[in-house]
Formats: C-alpha cells, structure tokens, sequence
C-alpha cells in the first residue's frame, strides 16, 4: 500500500533549526569602559584639589588681599559631592554585583553625580542640607531592581553605603592627625576644610542609621522583616522630615553639641569644627 507524499508545510509552520534553536539573548559582556570614571567626576575632583590648594596657600587672602574666603567653600562643597558620589557608587556596585545589572553604564558606576537618575534627591538635596543646617545627610539610595538582587546582597548593599562614610570619616581624620602633630592647633583653612568633611560623614553616618524611611536603617529593616518598601516619594518624604526634625532649633543645637563633645573626646579641637561651618557661609 503506497503512502503519498506528506504536504508541505508553510514557513510558519517549519521548526526552527540551526543554532537559533537553543539560543538565548545574553546581553553584552560589560565593556571597561562602563566603569571608569567619568570626565565630571575627574572635573570634580581637580577643581575640588584646586580649592585644597588655595586654601592651604590662603591666596585669597595673601595675594588677592580678600578678607572673604572662598576656596574652603568651594571645598567643602565639592569634597561632599565626592563622598556623596562615592557614598551612592558603593551601594550600586555592590547592587549590580547581586545581580542588577541595569546599573551598568549609569552615573553611579560611572562616578558621575550629575547623571544620577535621582538627580534631585540623592544630590540637590543633600547640599540643600549641608548649606541649610551645617550637618551631613545622604539622599535616598538609588532603588534596585529587587527580582534580580537576592536579599543578602540588597542588605550588603545597604550596609556597604554605611561603610563608606565611616571609611572616609577615618580617612579624613587619620589625615589630619598625620599633617597636624598631636597637641597643637593649626589655622591653616585646608585642615579645618578636611576635619569638617570628617565632621560631615560621621554625622551622615549616625542619621543614616535611624529608621526612617530613606536612609539605610529603615532598608536593613524592612529586608530584615521581608516588609513593605517605601516608594521614591516615601523614601524623599522621609529624608527630608528627618532633616526638619534635626535642624529644628533646639534638636539642632543639641545634636552639634553631642557631636562636638564626642569629636573632643577623641581628641579633635573643636575650633576645626567651627570654621567648617563658617567657611560654609562665605557671604
């Protein structure tokens, strides 16, 4: 018994063959250059060692003869744009390391704050607070993509944010005690400039460690719980309620005071401190 010929089958209907048939699309591999530093964050830099420069030089007031100093100014707001940037690169990295990999080529990997897709909350804002109340406030972290970290890495990087203003206080602090020899007292404006951007991470620190909503307390929290995430707008709200609730006068007053005495105990002079928050207003 003969058997006909089966009938031909449209190209829609024909398996695919060939290697697209168990191929998947994996995204490109990450190029270097997705992780340099970018030229503002190199701008940044030099200009913010340029004002080092005339504040350690005190050309203001040597050579141009001005009785307003600018540069420690310029200084201190351009060193905490650094520690800001540095501050939300740490947190992204260890976030893209979990798994998010739609960090890769953004500002935060990139060291350029001014790229940041929360421009206004995790940069505007935390100048807004230096300038206002003389105290350091990060901004809400950068949100990550949660179905593609796990939890430990969410709280790894949480904590790894934490890490960095406590690193960089040290640092700023172990190099004033290097340029400055124990029991003396320098005027020199570049030494108070760096001792009040130490200032300025240790108070970032201890803020960032309450729990509300926006800062690393309250996200270790809900990861800890496996609760509800603020939304960007809670995680804003939050930040800058905790910033009224501090600079609110008489919170204000004892929260530098509590902060100046703990800075003397180890052995800091509180003059540093005072000319940082002078040196923030120039006018």
């Amino acid at each position: 018994m003969s058997t006909s010929d089966p009938a031909p089958r449209s190209a829609a209907e024909e398996p695919p063959t060939g290697p697209s048939t168990t191929a998947k699309t994996e995204p490109a591999s990450p190029g270097w250059l997705d992780f340099l530093p970018s030229p503002m964050f190199l701008l940044l830099v030099g200009v913010t060692a340029l004002a080092g420069w005339l504040s350690w030089t005190r050309a203001e007031e040597t050579v141009l003869g001005w009785r307003t100093a600018y540069a420690p100014f310029l200084l201190l707001l351009g060193g905490w744009l650094i520690c800001l940037t540095l501050h939300q690169y740490v947190r992204s990295l260890l976030a893209y390391r979990g798994g998010d990999r739609a960090l890769r080529g953004s500002g935060y990997l990139k060291l350029n704050p001014f790229a940041f897709r929360e421009l206004g909350a995790q940069v505007v804002l935390p100048v807004a607070f230096l300038l206002l109340g003389t105290f350091g406030l990060n901004g809400p972290a950068v949100h990550v993509d949660r179905s593609a970290v796990t939890r430990p890495f969410r709280v790894l990087a949480a904590l790894g944010g934490l890490a960095t203003n406590v690193v960089l206080a040290a640092v700023l602090a172990v190099t004033v005690a290097l340029l400055v020899p124990a029991g003396q007292v320098t005027n020199n404006w570049a030494i108070g400039a760096v001792m009040f951007l130490c200032f300025l991470n240790v108070s970032a620190a201890l803020l960032a460690l309450l729990p509300v909503p926006g800062t690393v307390g309250y996200d270790i929290l809900t990861e800890a719980v496996n609760r509800w995430r603020p939304s960007r707008n809670a995680a804003i709200f939050g930040t800058v309620l905790l910033f009224a609730a501090v600079w609110c006068p008489p919170v204000h007053a004892v929260f530098l005071e509590r902060l100046f005495s703990l800075f003397s105990l180890i052995g800091v002079e509180s003059l540093y401190l005072e000319w940082g928050q002078t040196f923030l207003r120039p006018w």
